[in-house]
């Protein structure tokens, strides 16, 4: 019972325990509700209190926001008063620069009481000003960049207009600037230092040099790589200043990509480097007139890439390129006319051979200043196409537009120094190469007639110069190359054209003069008494082709870039199947015996034999001369710089036509053994009681001698005063004219003088004895002055 009533007991006071907890519950839950609504009074207290702080605070950003915008307007409006005066500095000091290079009188006497007066203060520019005004028109590009993205603020307009024109004056005055300095800076070589060989200065070694010794001198510098140090008087050089290097990349760092204007970049090319690139060589042709200091006009037209400070470079360089060529021309020009007033007359002063080799040094000395302009281009220009870093640390890629005008520029500088070289070879070609005249007589009264001797100075001269071309053109070219390095496909430039273009117009002018050579030969004049000496000497046509072969045989590889490349009247065939230098002497050597022939016939219309046998003389003397200049087996064979044709066609065809002149010229001769016949024993008859012939007997001995020195005479008076071009064909002739005779009269007149056909002249018919003859004979034949 008693844990029953404990049991029962804890119940009830757990019940209390849980009613009370209700209770306390109920009551927590009210206070919770009277709670909640009092938050959200409250709330509805303190929510406007934040929407107005809110607001506040974004008003407090939009203050500040709007305090930066107008400090940052005012110092993008302020750009033009802070940049104007470095970059009008510089302006004034450019003026100044042109007022002193136009020559012009100082300014007059300015009024004290004018405030402009101080513009008038002589600016003296230095390194730091180009950078000023470089650094002023950085800022000035940001500004129209910014007023570029706000077009809608009213005083946008008149703000890109102040900054269009001082951004212009400072490209303008950078430019010109830019110009000053790289012509001030003068030639891009300079004198090489003299070198003493064998003890005496080598001054003057290209002004004399025969072609053999340049082309000796060229093919070692081309083994040894070594060209640029061999050639010319002169040498590369770097003549920019370091300080003005300084200056000039910094206008074009400044300038550079598309920093000469403040638009956007053009997603086109400009229309003026189209033409700078491309061309064919064929349509590189004469357009300005002779000697006038230029080949074609293409080179003549303005430089205009779409970046002015790339034109003002080229523009400037240019200008000193074409200074110092033309300055060198002009000196070799002089130098030697002085030469041939000095050597007038002289036979060893050959004009066309001199100019050529001035020609020749004009070439080399071009290499020598585009090598000058390729130092200047990469020095200057070079720097300003690497990528450019800018203040937030990125690079900036070049346009390769601005790659493409830098290459066009370097182009355009040299190829007027290529320009020039052309005009300088064409101009003798045309004048001392002589193919600017007709070379016969069927252009009319006033045609001037071409000897070969001078058409063989020209053709030697036109062939030294294309030995020249032939030799440096290929690295001349490669000087003149200036890759874009764009990415793209390249194509060559004006320069590089006429590279090619210079090599194709000497391998036509000298396949010209060639021409000029062979028919000056066909059409040398034939009739006439003043083509026809008596004497029957060499033909001076004969003495001129032998110095023409010898003159052109030096020039192998030569002929063979005429023969390969055009088509010639003696040789038809191009390319690998273009014959040697030996088919062009063939071609001379038979174009001289067809002429010899043709004078040959004149001397036949002397009376009587005498005609035929001046005719053989003639031949014999012109042959005899060939063979012993040109032949294999001359006695002066193995004498320096001589030329001989060893081939077979030319001895078969000198030897046959001597051994037949010979036999025609000894048939003259022949008559005399006609009075040589023996009389029969059965026919003489003496006189009774006396060893004296009849009278009928003594006349048949007395006839015979009595033709044979009537005509003995006649012969020898006609032939003793033909001339004989040398000894040994005097001392051949003489030798062989007695055994075509002698003989048989000696066996005659032994015979016959022993008996006594006359009883009072018998001395007159046996006056000349085989001795007297022998004398008579070793007297014949005159030398040839």
């Amino acid at each position: 019972m008693g844990a029953a009533s404990e049991s029962q007991r804890r119940i009830d006071a757990l019940g209390k325990a849980l009613s009370k907890m209700k209770s306390s519950t109920n009551e927590a839950c009210v206070c919770c509700d009277q709670l909640t609504r009092r938050a959200r009074q409250l709330d509805s207290l303190t929510s406007p209190a934040s929407d107005a702080s809110s607001m506040l605070s974004k008003a407090s950003n939009n203050l500040g926001a709007a305090l930066l915008l107008m400090k940052d307007a005012k110092e993008k409006f302020d750009t033009i008063r802070d940049c104007e005066p470095a970059i009008e500095r510089l302006n004034r000091g450019v003026v100044q620069l042109q007022n002193q290079k136009a020559g012009k009188a100082k300014n007059a006497r300015r009024n004290p009481f004018d405030d402009k007066g101080a513009d008038n203060k002589p600016v003296n520019l230095t390194e730091q000003d180009v950078y000023a005004a470089a650094d002023s028109m950085e800022i000035i590009r940001d500004a129209y960049e910014y007023f570029i993205e706000r077009k809608h603020w009213r005083s946008t307009g008149s703000a890109l207009r102040s900054l269009e024109r001082v951004h212009q004056m400072g490209v303008s005055s950078m430019c010109i600037l830019s110009s000053f300095h790289l012509i001030d800076s003068g030639q891009a070589v300079k004198l090489k230092r003299v070198v003493k060989q064998d003890g005496a200065a080598n001054k003057n070694r290209a002004a004399t040099e025969t072609a053999q010794q340049t082309r000796d001198r060229l093919s070692a510098a081309l083994q040894n790589r070594d060209l640029l140090r061999s050639i010319g008087e002169f040498e590369d050089d770097q003549p920019v200043d370091a300080p003005l290097v300084r200056e000039l990349r910094g206008i074009l760092e400044c300038l550079g990509n598309n920093g000469h204007q403040l638009v956007t970049a053009p997603k086109n090319e400009p229309p003026g480097l189209a033409h700078h690139f491309g061309m064919q060589a064929n349509r590189v042709v004469r357009t300005e007139k002779v000697g006038s200091g230029g080949y074609t006009n293409i080179v003549q037209r303005p430089l205009k890439t779409g970046f002015p400070q790339i034109d003002a470079y080229g523009e400037a360089r240019k200008n000193v390129a074409f200074a110092s060529i033309d300055h060198y021309y002009k000196r070799t020009k002089q130098e030697r006319k002085r030469n041939l007033e000095k050597f007038s007359g002289s036979a060893a002063m050959d004009v066309a051979d001199a100019a050529a080799r001035d020609a020749v040094r004009c070439l080399e000395h071009a290499m020598v200043v585009v090598a000058g302009e390729k130092n200047v281009y990469r020095t200057v220009v070079t720097p300003s196409l690497t990528k450019m870093s800018d203040e937030d640390g990125g690079n900036e890629e070049i346009s390769p537009f601005y790659r493409k005008a830098c290459a066009a520029s370097y182009s355009y500088v040299v190829a007027s120094v290529v320009d020039k070289t052309m005009d300088i070879i064409e101009t003798v070609f045309l004048k001392e190469g002589l193919i600017g005249h007709a070379s016969g007589t069927k252009g009319g009264e006033n045609a001037v007639q071409l000897s070969v001797r001078d058409t063989a100075s020209a053709a030697a001269a036109g062939l030294r110069m294309l030995d020249g071309v032939r030799m440096l053109g290929p690295s001349l070219a490669k000087l003149c190359d200036m890759p874009i390095g764009d990415g793209t496909e390249e194509q060559p430039s004006i320069a590089s054209i006429l590279c090619i273009a210079i090599h194709r117009t000497t391998v036509k002018n000298t396949a010209r003069t060639l021409e000029n050579l062979a028919k000056a030969i066909q059409e040398d004049p034939v009739k006439g008494s003043a083509n026809r000496a008596k004497d029957a000497r060499v033909a001076n046509l004969t003495c001129d082709v032998v110095r023409a072969v010898r003159n052109v045989s030096h020039y192998e590889s030569a002929y063979k870039s005429v023969s390969k490349r055009r088509q010639l009247p003696w040789d038809p065939n191009m390319g690998e199947e273009a014959g040697e230098l030996e088919s062009f002497i063939r071609f001379l050597v038979m174009r001289l015996v067809n002429s010899l022939k043709g004078k040959a016939l004149n001397y036949t219309k002397y009376p009587g034999d005498l005609g035929q046998a001046r005719s053989s003389m003639f031949m014999m003397n012109n042959s005899f001369y060939l063979r012993d200049e040109l032949g294999p087996h001359a006695h002066n064979y193995n004498t320096s710089n001589d030329y001989r044709i060893d081939s077979s066609w030319f001895v078969d065809k000198v030897n046959k036509l001597f051994e037949s002149e010979k036999n025609k010229y000894l048939g003259h001769w022949e008559v005399l053994n006609a009075h040589l016949t023996s009389v029969e024993h059965d026919e003489l008859e003496y006189q009774k009681n006396d060893n004296i012939l009849s009278l009928d007997s003594g006349r048949l001995i007395k006839g015979r001698f009595s033709g044979f020195n009537e005509d003995f005479e006649r012969i020898y008076d006609e032939h003793k005063e033909l001339a004989v071009v040398d000894p040994r064909l005097r001392g051949l002739l003489q030798k062989e004219v007695a055994e075509v005779f002698l003989p048989l009269y000696r066996n005659f007149f032994g015979k016959y003088s022993k008996i006594r056909f006359s009883k009072k002249h018998q001395s007159e018919y046996t006056k000349y004895s085989p001795y007297k003859i022998e004398e008579l004979l070793s007297e014949l034949y005159v030398e040839a002055e």
